[in-house]
Formats: structure tokens, C-alpha cells, sequence
């Protein structure tokens, strides 16, 4: 097999996985499936990271800070349940980021050992942008087939159900897709289908609506125009694309079926097909510009000086773009002031919803104004060491002002704020500079470093991989796309590629490994052991909540059979796997109601309360309680008043409230006899 064939089927297999994982990766309360994800991901990734150490790296192991600082911030992730107002909640994002940390170690390892495979890897990211993105657009040409219940938003979100994640992993694989196009080396075919596969990336960020991913992936684009000399080469792989977008975009956003919620299927199928043929077209029309560009290329080669004056030109360019916008509002009749004053309470205010058509893409109206300002509140709580992590849908209660809910802040800045207080921001910070230092160190774009390195497809593929990392950073800053393991593992991937990698001027790890001696060094083989021991604990981890979550269903189902001994026996199991969480404790009490023992089960529903003092669930569930099977409203006003102050919005604390001042107002006189 021929080393071009070798490297494309890796990369399309590495695409088929990274896009699996964003397949099964869900932003909601599907505990099993992102937990089966997570150990999958943390069991291959230790399996990699072990090989390569057995293997041994050789030379200095670059990426050793990053790895150890992200080591250092999952470490207090999992110590603040020690302080967490939700342990249960802080245990679960534990598991998440033991799996993320794993992943980081071992792509950070095969960046060491493998420098040569960045254009593998960013060729697999192109690909799962591309599987991904295409599948999101099938929803909408197939709606009948591929989404069969009602839609709650018509923005497009499959296969995450989120808008932002979608546009998230369609902003950050943008680089990977230019550099496809932009590479000298690359298979003339490979680099025309580039044409359409940025075309389908582009069309679904604009139709996910998710301005924070448009905002993010641009900027990349900007970064690399900046960086990369090969302007020429990039221009038309952006230029073309957005010509044949912008029509099918304008197209689509003008129709209700892809902006205005609750749209049935029937709605939808009747603009699937102008849909599909209009997203064809698009396609055949930048497959055919893609093979024109090649054999253009292929036939003219502009002179050193052109592509200069155009490189000069082009960056002039992207840097004026900006300017000019803000030189247009300026010049405008309320001035730059005002219009950003405006701009910015619109961004703030928490009152103002954003448009749903196409205008969404312009406006600054969300609702993150509120989301922040709520985690303030709740820094200011404990403004050290946080309410513990992945608390702030809990925190935020006492401070919301209407009875929606949310999980996190929108923003992974204001969500460590919240829930770590500053020393956790403090290791953030540390890994961001971290990662910096060591991706600026790989790029050869060091200060005082000597010359620069020459921009092979490499070093290319390279800054595509660093530019992924930063346009998920980036837009992980005021979205909630970190928890979403699709997302984050495919940046991490390539955030620890770059930063293990090493300068590029050096001299590959492969080239030394004839000098390795062939006998494992016994400290080799005591590493791995250590590294397949932390893999298996951090799994162990993972699946803790979800194995006492099994737990509770054995034990709900025995309570729904009528077999409450073995439903409070596996109430019991579930507690010891599981003594962070609350749900153990309301399953038990369950069963002890069903065998005739009311006191032991409301001392149950106390204890829940004792050991979850925050979670307004566990205060309203004693005083249902006390009201329908006690059938002692006066207590349940009580406590019904205490998590008043938990959470004064909550519409199930005003129902029930409503029931107990109905149960404590005595019953009308009977009506007096008839006179005779």
C-alpha cells in the first residue's frame, strides 16, 4: 500500500471514530450513553498512552506542563465534592474530565512519537466535520425517515440535539478542511472534494443560527490568513464556497421550517425536496469549481513577487475588515458610543429575546446575560473555592427571576467562576498558557528562536490542529460546549497533538528508534503498569453513578412489582455505590412506605434533606410527604417555607404550596336545618 493510500484510510478511519463519538454524545440527562462514551474513550486513549510508554518516547516529552495543569485542574474538580452543594453532580463531571485528561495524555504521547501523522489527524477531523455536518443536513432533506418527532427549535442540531455543539463541531474543523485545499502535496482529488466538504460546514454553522460558532470559526480563519503565508492557496477555498452558500442559506432561513420552533414533520417535508435539490446543486457546483482550481493550479504558478504583493494584500485585508466596520458605525448617525453601548446591553440584557429568522445571525440579544450574571452571584458566594463543580444549575436558583431552567452558564469562564471559584480559574489559566507556550514552540513561532521554519503541508496541517483547539476554546468561552465529550474530545485530540509534537524544525522520534535499544527498561514497564492501573480507577469512576443509577431502576421496579424488601435492597446497593447522591435515599424511603413503616420512611426523607441542604428537590419531596401521607399540612407549610428561600420561582414549590394552604382552611359550616 502506498504511503498517500496508508495515510488517507488512517485518516478516514480516525474521521469515523471522532464522528462516533459525536454521534453518541448527548447534552442531556442520558447518563449511560455519555458514560459508555466516556469509558470507551478513556480505555482506548490509556491503551494508546501505554503502548507508546512501553514503547518509550525518547528526547524531552513536550506537553509534560500542559498535562500536568489539566491533571492539576480535574484533581480539583474531584476534591471540591468534598465542599460541592451537589456532590452527585461534582462526581459526575470528575468522571468526565478523568476521561478528558487520559485523552489529552495520550494524544499529547502520539504527537511525540508520531510527528509525522498531523496531516492524518487533521485529514480525520476534515472527515467527521464533514460526516457529521452531512448528517445534519440529511435530517432536513429526510425528515420523515431521519426525525421522526416534533422538533422543539427548527435550528439544525442532529446528531448532538443541540445547535450549539453542531456549530461548534462545524467551526472548529474548518481549519482542517482549508488546509485540505490549501496543502502543495495533497491528491488533486482529495483537494477539489475539499470545495464541497467547506461548503457543507459553512451551510450548517449558518443554519444552526449559533452565532457564538460563526464568531469563533471566523476568527480562526482570520488566525490563519494571518499566519500562513499560502494566502493564494486559501482564498478560493473560502471565497467560492460562501458565493454558493449564501443563496441556499438565504434561501432556507427565510422559510419557517428553519427558523420558527415546533415545526411538525409534515411542515418539514414540504421543503425538504427544493431543499435537497438545492443543496445538491450546491455541491456539483463547488465540486466542479474545486477540479478548475486544481488544474489551474496545476498549470499557472504565480511568480515569488505576486505571491507576495497578494499575501500583503490579503492580510491588509482581513486586519481592514474589522476597521471598516467599526469605521461604518462610527461614521453612522448614533456613533461608535452609542452603538456600542447598545450592542452591549443588548448582550447583557435579560430581558430582550433574540430574532428567530436570519436577523438572529446579527443580533447580540441572548439569554448569557442572565446565566452570567447568576454565576457572579453565586462567585460572590463563596468567591474562592466555588460551590464545587457543575453546581451552578443548582447555585443559580435563589437568584433566577422566572422558572426556567439551566445546567450551566453558557460559558466555560463564568461556569468555573462559579463552580471553582478563582483557584480553579487559576489552573485554567495555567493550562491556557501552558498550551501556548508549547503550540507557539511547535509552530516555530517562538520570539528569539532563530529562523523560522520553512511552511511545509506539515507544518501546515500543524497550525490547522492548534487553530481546532483555539476555535473550540473560543467558543466554549460563551457556549456550553466543554461537557459535550463529541466537541471537547475532538479539540483535546488535537490541543495535545500540537503540544507533544515538539518544533517541527527537529528531527522526528522515528528516526532515533534504531538507536533504542530493543529491551524493555524495567522503569518502561513499571510506567505503563502505572498508566493502566490510573486508566482502569478512572474508569471505575465513570461508571460509579451510572451503576447506581441501575440500582435505583432494579429497585424502583421491584417497588412497582409490590416487592418493596428487595426494592429497599437495592436501594441500599445503590447508597453504597453511590453516598453523594440523594436519589438512593428517595428510593428507599419508597419502600419503606410500601411496607407500612411511614416513620422510618419520612426519618429517610430527613436525612436526604440533612445531607442535601441546597437541593430544593429533597425539601420538597419531605414536605409531599408530610402533606399526603402524614396528612400534616402545618408541617409541610413549614418546610415548604424554608425552600422558598432555595428557590422562590419554582412552579412545583407554588403548586404544592397552593395544595397546603387548601388542606389548612377549615371547611365551610354545615348549612343550617330547614325552618319547620
Amino acid at each position: 500500500m502506498s504511503r498517500s493510500l496508508s495515510a488517507a484510510t488512517s485518516a478516514t478511519l480516525l474521521g469515523g471514530a471522532l464522528a462516533a463519538v459525536a454521534f453518541a454524545s448527548q447534552p442531556g440527562p442520558d447518563l449511560a450513553t455519555s458514560t459508555v462514551v466516556l469509558i470507551l474513550a478513556a480505555l482506548s486513549a490509556g491503551a494508546i498512552l501505554g503502548f507508546l510508554v512501553l514503547r518509550g518516547l525518547g528526547g524531552p516529552v513536550h506537553g509534560g506542563t500542559a498535562v500536568f495543569l489539566l491533571g492539576l485542574f480535574t484533581a480539583i474538580t474531584a476534591l471540591s465534592a468534598a465542599w460541592s452543594i451537589a456532590p452527585s453532580q461534582t462526581a459526575e463531571e470528575a468522571g468526565q474530565l478523568f476521561a478528558y485528561l487520559i485523552v489529552f495524555a495520550a494524544a499529547v504521547a502520539a504527537g511525540r512519537y508520531f510527528p509525522r501523522g498531523a496531516g492524518i489527524l487533521a485529514g480525520g477531523i476534515a472527515a467527521a466535520g464533514v460526516i457529521v455536518c452531512g448528517w445534519a443536513l440529511a435530517t432536513r432533506i429526510w425528515p420523515g425517515s431521519l426525525s421522526e418527532d416534533l422538533l422543539l427549535t427548527a435550528r439544525l442540531g442532529a446528531p448532538f440535539d443541540y445547535w450549539n455543539a453542531l456549530g461548534s463541531f462545524g467551526a472548529l474543523t474548518l481549519p482542517a478542511v482549508l488546509w485540505l485545499a490549501a496543502r502543495r502535496l495533497g491528491a488533486s482529488a482529495v483537494t477539489a472534494f475539499a470545495y464541497p466538504a467547506m461548503g457543507t460546514v459553512m451551510l450548517v454553522i449558518l443554519l444552526t443560527q449559533s452565532r457564538g460558532a460563526l464568531a469563533a470559526g471566523l476568527l480562526g480563519l482570520v488566525i490563519w490568513f494571518v499566519v500562513v503565508p499560502l494566502r493564494l492557496r486559501s482564498v478560493p477555498v473560502l471565497v467560492l464556497p460562501a458565493l454558493a452558500v449564501a443563496p441556499v442559506a438565504a434561501w432556507a432561513l427565510s422559510r419557517d421550517q428553519f427558523t420558527e420552533p415546533f415545526q411538525p414533520v409534515a411542515a418539514q417535508e414540504a421543503v425538504a425536496g427544493d431543499f435537497g435539490l438545492l443543496v445538491v446543486a450546491m455541491l456539483a457546483v463547488l465540486l466542479v469549481a474545486g477540479l478548475a482550481v486544481v488544474r489551474i493550479a496545476s498549470r499557472w504558478a504565480p511568480s515569488l513577487r505576486v505571491r507576495h504583493r497578494a499575501g500583503v494584500a490579503l492580510v491588509a485585508i482581513a486586519c481592514a475588515l474589522p476597521l471598516v466596520a467599526v469605521a461604518s458605525v462610527a461614521l453612522g448617525d448614533r456613533g461608535l458610543g452609542s452603538a456600542v453601548s447598545d450592542r452591549f446591553e443588548e448582550l447583557t440584557s435579560e430581558t430582550r429575546a433574540p430574532p428567530s429568522d436570519a436577523s438572529r445571525l446579527t443580533s447580540a440579544s441572548s439569554s448569557r446575560g442572565e446565566y452570567w450574571r447568576q454565576a457572579g452571584k453565586v462567585f460572590g458566594e463563596r468567591p474562592l473555592v466555588g460551590t464545587g463543580a457543575n453546581t451552578f444549575g443548582l447555585a443559580r436558583l435563589p437568584y433566577r427571576k422566572d422558572g426556567r431552567g439551566a445546567a450551566h452558564a453558557h460559558g466555560f469562564v463564568a461556569q468555573t467562576l462559579s463552580d471553582l471559584g478563582l483557584v480553579g480559574l487559576a489552573a485554567v489559566i495555567g493550562l491556557l498558557i501552558a498550551w501556548l507556550v508549547a503550540a507557539a514552540r511547535t509552530l516555530g513561532l517562538m520570539p528569539g528562536r532563530g529562523r523560522s521554519p520553512e511552511w511545509s503541508d506539515e507544518r501546515m496541517a500543524l497550525a490547522a490542529l492548534a487553530l481546532t483547539a483555539m476555535v473550540f476554546g473560543l467558543h466554549s468561552i460563551i457556549d456550553w460546549t466543554w461537557s459535550i465529550p463529541g466537541t471537547a474530545l475532538t479539540a483535546l485530540v488535537a490541543a495535545g497533538f500540537v503540544a507533544g509534537r515538539g518544533p517541527v524544525s527537529a528531527a522526528p522520534a522515528p528516526a532515533r528508534q534504531a538507536e533504542r535499544s530493543t529491551v524493555v527498561a524495567p522503569a518502561r514497564v513499571v510506567a505503563t503498569c502505572g498508566v493502566v492501573v490510573t486508566t482502569l480507577l478512572c474508569c471505575w469512576a465513570i461508571w460509579q453513578p451510572q451503576a447506581a443509577a441501575r440500582a435505583n431502576d432494579r429497585a424502583l421496579d421491584a417497588i412497582e412489582r409490590g416487592d418493596f424488601r428487595e426494592g429497599e435492597r437495592e436501594a441500599d446497593e445503590a447508597r453504597e455505590i453511590d453516598r453523594y447522591s440523594a436519589a438512593p435515599l428517595f428510593v428507599r424511603a419508597s419502600a419503606l412506605a410500601g411496607q407500612s413503616r411511614p416513620l422510618a420512611a419520612y426519618r429517610t426523607l430527613e436525612q436526604a434533606v440533612r445531607e442535601h441542604p441546597r437541593d430544593p428537590d429533597t425539601w420538597l419531596r419531605l414536605a409531599d410527604y408530610e402533606l399526603r401521607e402524614l396528612e400534616l399540612p402545618q408541617r409541610a407549610l413549614a418546610t415548604l417555607e424554608g425552600v422558598l428561600m432555595l428557590d422562590p420561582k419554582s412552579l412545583r414549590i407554588q403548586a404544592l404550596l397552593r395544595e397546603v394552604q387548601a388542606a389548612l382552611v377549615p371547611p365551610p359550616p354545615p348549612p343550617p336545618p330547614p325552618a319547620p
